[in-house]
């Protein structure tokens, strides 16, 4: 009703009937229906349950991954070569564990690696001699011997006792002067890879443009008409 159509009578009967009527006291139980009767967002019953499983298997996963066996070559000439590569970016981040200069340290370095070096190339003109150290790859003794060249690209030249499974594949091996070492590609390094004698010869570098290559096959030649690795005893 609109207060144009409300009168004075209208108002004291309103007074009169909230002053006067009897009021009561809802039941608890009335109020607990009530509520339990409106609608109310529930989470879903089995976001519980995921959540749990996803939380476990994110345990059991990183409980399992520091023993999880590392993916390595299956051909034990590539295998080889990952263990070359990996300790010549050792060398190239953090340099020789134990530098020692050619020919003064040859006695220790042939007793330590069980390496000799009949003769060994000193640098030159070219490539200079950083350092030599022992190394131990695939559960064998080594020599590794380090050079820069004037561009400032660290090359290892690494020695390794030959197994009998080393066999190099022919598909791959590169004619350079009268050698055909064979080339492999690994991690953004090249590596030129032959044999003499009883011992595997490694030389690795990050040269892997198509010129780079070439200098690098120059390279192998310097170090391979050098350098004479034997197995010392």
């Amino acid at each position: 009703m609109s207060d144009e159509l409300r009168g004075p009578d209208d108002d004291a009967l309103g007074r009169r009937l909230a002053s006067e009527l009897p009021r009561y006291t809802a039941p608890a139980r009335l109020r607990v229906s009530l509520v339990e009767a409106t609608d109310r967002p529930r989470r879903p019953m089995w976001l519980g349950p995921l959540v749990a499983a996803a939380a476990t298997a994110l345990a059991l996963v990183l409980f399992m991954l520091p023993v999880l066996p590392r993916i390595v070559p299956a051909d034990p000439v590539q295998q080889v070569v990952r263990a070359v590569v990996n300790e010549h970016s050792r060398a190239l981040m953090w340099g020789a564990r134990q530098p020692q200069i050619l020919p003064a340290g040859l006695p220790w370095l042939t007793q330590e690696t069980g390496i000799d070096l009949r003769q060994a190339f000193a640098g030159d003109d070219r490539l200079s001699l950083v350092s030599a150290e022992p190394v131990y790859l695939t559960r064998q003794r080594g020599l590794a011997v380090h050079y820069r060249d004037v561009d400032g690209h660290l090359v290892s030249y690494i020695v390794l006792p030959a197994e009998r499974s080393f066999t190099m594949v022919e598909r791959d091996r590169v004619a350079i002067d009268r050698f055909r070492p064979m080339l492999a590609r690994d991690s953004g390094f090249v590596t030129w890879i032959w044999k003499q004698g009883d011992v595997a010869c490694f030389l690795v570098s990050d040269m892997v443009s198509q010129d780079d290559l070439e200098r690098f096959k120059d390279y192998f030649v310097r170090v391979r008409v050098a350098t004479e690795p034997t197995i010392a005893y």
